[in-house]
């Protein structure tokens, strides 16, 4: 009854014509004496008419409007699937829809290139810089010194930010860089505890995982990735204690510190992009990153990544890894 009404509201002007008319000519009628009688019938006839072209009309107006509703649905792009113009108004209208949708479309496609060159510009970048790097690591390696196990620190921490580089651009790829696959989560595991022993070790900071043999569904380097930066917040925010990893038979991957744990007011937060609470504000340490890239990967894997923690006792970061049945669209 609605779209009826608004129909009618388009016909206004028409309806305020065709009562002038009507009055018209019952003011004609009235001046030249002509009886009513002989004009109910014509007037019903036109009645009859008018009702059945409103009824059309209707039927044409609800056809049109259900079809631009679903190309707005849609999004577009529109093309030539826009319906038939009734008016040359209409017709101005879709050809402005047209070159605002070409201009859009020419838009998108310069963004999309430059997107593209800063890409390839990070990865390359990444790729260059690790061969100094790992310069810099053998030259380090000829003397055991105290200076140069800091300074192989500092250059581990280099590295954790040139990977994070590389690991933001390509999250902006969509699940082209996905390679889903069953994997033993053991080995993805110990492989991100040997990248860090060195830091355990240097901060003499204990490490219990006692081992699984779970196998998930899962991309290796992309949850490779999530584990190594929980393990490298729990090394950079715990000074003394111990860090566990746990995995229970619902295929919860945890892992816990007993570092200076989250405050609650952050704790919300910490997933968000550039966040980086009272600990990243007293530490100066945190870049609002890590965490950040941590929960869009895991929801481009379809995982499940939650946090708790209790300030001055340690935090828990939980990856939730229980497959689903695949469904092929």
């Amino acid at each position: 009854m609605k779209l009826f009404r608004k129909y009618l509201y388009t016909l206004r002007w028409t309806a305020v014509w065709a009562l002038l008319c009507a009055v018209c000519f019952a003011a004609v009628f009235a001046l030249c004496g002509i009886e009513w009688r002989i004009v109910w019938y014509p007037l019903l006839l036109s009645g009859v008419l008018t009702i059945g072209f409103l009824l059309c009309g209707y039927l044409r107006f609800v056809r049109k409007h259900r079809m631009l509703t679903y190309l707005l649905e849609g999004g577009g792009p529109y093309g030539d699937s826009l319906p038939e113009a009734g008016s040359l108004t209409e017709e101005d209208y879709q050809k402005l829809i047209l070159a605002s949708e070409q201009a859009r479309r020419t838009e998108r496609e310069t963004w999309e290139l430059a997107q593209k060159d800063t890409e390839d510009y990070y990865a390359t970048w990444v790729h260059q810089i690790k061969a100094p790097i790992a310069v810099m690591r053998v030259l380090l390696q000829q003397a055991d010194t105290r200076e140069n196990q800091e300074l192989k620190s500092e250059l581990f921490r280099i590295e954790q930010y040139v990977e994070m580089v590389l690991y933001y651009v390509r999250l902006g790829e969509g699940g082209s860089d996905l390679v889903i696959q069953e994997h033993d989560l053991d080995d993805i595991i110990r492989k991100a505890v040997r990248k860090y022993a060195g830091q355990f070790v240097r901060k003499r900071i204990r490490l219990v995982y006692q081992g699984t043999d779970i196998r998930v569904m899962t991309d290796e380097k992309w949850l490779s990735f999530i584990i190594e930066q929980i393990l490298s917040n729990a090394v950079k925010y715990t000074s003394r204690g111990e860090v566990t990893i746990t995995v229970d038979e619902k295929k919860r991957l945890s892992i816990a510190d007993t570092g200076i744990g989250i405050a609650a007011e952050d704790l919300p937060r910490i997933f968000e992009k550039g966040y980086t609470g009272y600990n990243g504000r007293v530490e100066r340490k945190s870049t609002g990153i890590g965490l950040y890239l941590c929960k869009m990967a895991a929801d481009k894997l379809g995982h499940k990544l939650s946090a708790e923690s209790e300030p001055g006792k340690g935090s828990r970061f939980t990856i939730d890894l229980e497959s689903y049945p695949l469904r092929v669209e």
